[in-house]
């Protein structure tokens, strides 16, 4: 393990009330996953991570850190205002976990789902949607994937090695990219299947 990441996960102080969890959009159970890896559990917590957000290699680059997790972290109230920048920790396991993860989509429930868009939210939810057992198809204007993602962020923020690693790792959930026309309105395609009927409650 890298020195400076357990040095970083060191300096977390394992708040009850954790803040840099309320500041999390997705609310990240950060404590825990720092805690997973300080006793070297690394499997269990990029696991945690990717079932809490499929693109946590992606939001470990371009999550505005700053002004959530780490700005709510509560060592910014010490006279030293250094936060634990669980960006670096979220970066070395998301990454870390993503090179082993060899676990492909659940099996088939027999229903199908057409996902519009290959943006942050059309591959999160195809994500979802294959762990449940959809066979699901992304459909996208552009040959490859990554939307906002790869065509609105700057290479050097977001590298696309690292969109390519997410295909390679997360497609297996969502192997078939269709053509953005023609195909049958999405009204029609979508009304021919119904979606669980229990969502995650963070959905």
């Amino acid at each position: 393990m890298a020195l400076h990441v357990l040095d970083e996960a060191n300096r977390c102080l394992g708040c009850k009330k954790p803040l840099c969890q309320q500041g999390c959009p997705i609310h990240t159970n950060i404590p825990e996953v720092i805690r997973l890896l300080k006793a070297n559990q690394m499997d269990e917590a990029g696991r945690m991570l990717f079932e809490n957000n499929p693109l946590t290699t992606v939001c470990a680059l371009v999550c505005n850190h700053e002004n959530q997790c780490e700005g709510h972290c509560v060592r910014n109230r010490m006279p030293s205002h250094d936060p634990v920048h669980f960006s670096i920790i979220e970066d070395y396991i998301s990454t870390t976990y993503a090179n082993k993860m060899t676990a492909g989509p659940a099996p088939k429930n027999g229903m199908k789902a057409a996902v519009v868009g290959s943006g942050p939210a059309g591959l999160t939810i195809a994500v979802l949607l294959a762990r449940w057992g959809y066979d699901v198809t992304i459909f996208d204007a552009r040959d490859k994937i990554g939307g906002v993602m790869r065509y609105g962020i700057p290479n050097y923020r977001l590298p696309d090695s690292v969109l390519t690693e997410v295909s390679a790792v997360q497609i297996p959930y969502a192997p078939r990219f269709g053509s953005a026309a023609p195909f049958p309105p999405i009204s029609l395609l979508l009304s021919r299947r119904r979606l669980p009927d229990h969502l995650p409650s963070h959905l």
